[in-house]
């Protein structure tokens, strides 16, 4: 019988045949993710699983696969939809794709800080609710981005080019990091989390989901941001608590947020914050341009094929781990 791969959401046609020419292969196309019951089901003696942001890859998910499953690729450099420890338990192969999506989220990262600093958003919902009457020279004013402070927690490949980019618009850039990373990008590491949220006049999260990083941003750490200071998101939801954040913004701790992520995903359609003006949400985009997802299609088979031919990914996460 030939190796089963299961894709679980619709991707790059090229790139399926690509599987298709090596192995059984299913992708699941629907627009909406696999409910658990579905993704149990699906992955019964598959070799392989193209994994995505919205599959929650555990124990169990990999015993209904059976002993057939080799590897795991993940779609993306985090994986923590993934229980690599488990995988590791059972001689599976989690892959990732590294380094494609740094410059494209970086790029979006700024593009964030400089939309959320001028209320982009703020002032077009503004004009499309027909409230534009007049000039008026002290409406909507905003932050300048020359000359402010940038705060950066997790300096990685991220977190670096995000200050290549803040420096070159005349920002000071701080970072917090567990290690020294960033002189090289003209960035100052700083003693504390609390320090660098007290100077900043813009804060944005470049660190992963880990269980220490997990709420990270809560309503301590709120509190000590500036009033007029601007929380940018594009890490992982859950590093911030949301609900301390809707506090923050309706009580004017802190000026404006604008997040890619969310938690959870998508956000429901009653909570509070979509309700506000300071505040601006997107569906998770920041590494959405055809050029680095077509990368990531092309990491992920690549992680796939290498595991079918009985070798480990060219990314393999836990390959210290692994006994093929």
């Amino acid at each position: 019988m030939p190796p089963r791969v299961l894709v679980t959401r619709r991707q790059f046609e090229d790139q399926m045949d690509r599987l298709r020419a090596a192995a059984d292969t299913v992708v699941l196309t629907r627009p909406e993710p696999a409910t658990r019951e579905e993704l149990l089901e699906a992955v019964k003696g598959v070799t392989a699983i193209f994994a995505h942001i919205t599959d929650s890859i555990d124990a169990d998910v990999m015993d209904a696969a059976g002993d057939s499953l080799k590897v795991i690729a993940e779609f993306g450099v985090g994986y923590d939809n993934i229980d690599a420890a488990a995988a590791s338990e059972r001689n599976i192969a989690v892959g990732n794709t590294p380094g494609v999506l740094t410059e494209t989220t970086a790029d979006f990262a700024f593009a964030l800080i400089q939309a959320a600093a001028r209320r982009l958003a703020e002032s077009d919902r503004f004009v499309r609710r027909g409230e534009w009457k007049w000039f008026d020279p002290l409406d909507l004013l905003g932050l300048d981005i020359n000359g402010s402070t940038l705060g950066i927690i997790g300096m990685g490949r991220i977190g670096s080019s995000v200050a290549d980019r803040a420096v070159a618009s005349g920002m000071r850039v701080i970072y917090y990091n567990r290690n020294r990373a960033g002189d090289e990008h003209g960035a100052e590491l700083v003693g504390s989390l609390g320090e660098l949220l007290a100077q900043s006049d813009f804060v944005t999260l470049h660190c992963p989901l880990t269980p220490e990083t997990q709420g990270l941003i809560g309503a301590e750490e709120l509190k000590q941001m500036q009033s007029h200071a601007v929380l940018i998101n594009t890490a992982r939801g859950p590093v911030v608590d949301m609900e301390a954040l809707t506090a923050a913004l309706a009580d004017g701790e802190i000026a404006y947020a604008a997040l890619d992520v969310t938690d959870p995903e998508p956000i429901p359609t009653d909570h509070a914050l979509l309700k506000m003006d300071n505040v601006t949400l997107l569906p998770h985009i920041a590494s959405a341009t055809v050029g680095t997802r077509r990368k990531m299609s092309e990491m992920t088979v690549d992680n796939i094929l290498a595991a079918l031919e009985g070798n480990l990914p060219p990314n393999c996460v836990n390959a210290d781990e692994i006994n093929w």
